[in-house]
């Protein structure tokens, strides 16, 4: 047999061994080592910046200005970058990272890359950045003599590369199959599509009214699943109709279906223009809105994140970020918020252009979160909070992302609704409890 037959000279095919590593996009520091000339110049003498952060982790930038032990000669400037934050919690972080001089005439000069490694311990860098005498010739135009003497602006920038998994948390929907069996049972003579069937028992013990279209349910399934819808129900008996007004019946239909463990029809979360915002409501905007808003006013928290994540996916525009920045920060929505307030960040001044950012304006708390939001991106290029744990030991809440606080969550058995404050809230409480035991 020819194994390098024609038949397969043509072939094509990509393999992966691992997982892979995506960038998360550049940022961006700037660090003024003041009065250059003066530092402590001996080879092997150092000097570091103070602590700043990218990508939600701590980084420092430590200056040989006469040359570390390891560079040639004794006319050197070495510099070397460490992860701050991957040294205390010892876990690696994958980046790439270069380091530049600016020149007091605007220009970058000297530019040293590093492509993708291991940040952990040790610091990365070039013993031999530069030549001591270049710096202080002032022809090169290194040096800034402003009112802190010669001031040398170096350029950080890095760039992590993250495993990426899954793109949001997502919580687990655990009941059980034969439950949504009950479901259909009850409801077997009521007009919907998911079932033709008569029924032959019926156990359901609470029946809803919505629309005009009767729903039956369990009591004790709903205080499982939908704790606020179960609360409703609390002293009706069999015989009381319990009415569901703001919400339409194929919404709720679908809300209470997935509390008995089924799964939302994919059609209900594709963007569509069959419905419009005419009115300003945010609610009316798509079905996935009208599941969000369900969601969060029965209980339904897995429901409720979900659909978080299918509307910051589809949903955010010029038109509706505002409102939903709004919307979000009244219903503790935080991964909406996080994600809807990073839209912003990028298209703030076609969004401020818009009708609904009048809104916007009324709420104060929510400008100055704006606002700084725009600063923090200014400073840093890219977004601050970051995807990923640095181990056991990690404890830096408020540089995570929504999405990796809710996972610790999880993970830590705690209840992953409620806004940012209050996720971080209970990680900083589950904390004092395990350090107490």
């Amino acid at each position: 047999m020819n194994l390098y037959s024609s038949s397969n000279s043509s072939s094509n095919q990509t393999i992966d061994v691992g997982v892979p590593r995506h960038p998360t996009g550049w940022s961006l520091t700037t660090i003024n080592f003041h009065s250059f000339e003066t530092l402590p110049h001996t080879k092997g003498d150092s000097t570091d910046s103070r602590p700043f952060k990218m990508h939600g982790l701590e980084w420092y930038l430590r200056i040989h200005p006469g040359g570390a032990t390891s560079a040639k000669g004794d006319d050197m400037v070495s510099l070397y970058l460490r992860c701050k934050s991957a040294a205390e919690q010892n876990e690696a972080v994958y980046a790439e990272f270069s380091l530049s001089l600016l020149r007091n005439d605007g220009q970058v000069d000297c530019t040293m890359s590093c492509p993708c490694n291991a940040f952990k311990r040790k610091r990365k860098g070039w013993p031999n950045f530069i030549l001591r005498s270049r710096i202080l010739d002032r022809s090169s135009r290194l040096l800034n003599y402003d009112s802190y003497g010669g001031t040398l602006t170096v350029l950080v920038k890095v760039q992590l590369f993250e495993d990426r998994s899954v793109e949001s948390f997502l919580p687990r929907n655990n009941m059980n199959a034969k439950l949504l069996r009950l479901l259909e049972e009850a409801n077997s003579t009521t007009r919907n599509r998911y079932h033709d069937n008569q029924c032959t028992t019926n156990t359901a013990d609470v029946t809803f009214n919505v629309d005009g279209e009767t729903i039956r349910a369990h009591k004790l399934v709903l205080k499982m699943s939908a704790p606020t819808l179960a609360v409703l129900c609390e002293d009706a008996d069999e015989e009381t109709t319990i009415p569901i007004v703001g919400v339409r019946f194929e919404i709720f239909q679908c809300m209470l279906r997935y509390a008995y463990g089924d799964d939302i029809p994919d059609e209900l979360w594709k963007p569509t223009n069959s419905r419009n915002n005419s009115n300003n409501n945010i609610l009316s905007s798509s079905p996935a809105m009208e599941l969000l808003d369900a969601a969060n006013r029965f209980g339904v928290v897995g429901l409720k994140i979900l659909a978080e994540s299918k509307v910051q996916q589809y949903n955010i525009s010029i038109e509706t970020a505002s409102d939903l920045i709004l919307y979000a920060d009244a219903k503790n929505c935080p991964l909406l918020k996080e994600k809807a307030m990073d839209y912003f960040v990028l298209h703030a001044e076609e969004i401020r252009k818009s009708p609904s950012f009048e809104r916007i304006e009324e709420s104060t708390h929510i400008m100055v979160e704006l606002m700084d939001a725009l600063l923090s991106s200014r400073r840093s290029c890219t977004n601050t909070l970051r995807s990923f744990s640095l181990g056991e030991q990690d404890v830096d809440y408020g540089s995570m992302s929504v999405n990796l606080l809710r996972r610790m969550l999880e993970e830590r058995g705690l209840d992953v609704d409620g806004s940012r404050e209050m996720l971080i809230g209970r990680l900083e409480g589950w904390n004092v409890g395990r350090n107490n035991m």
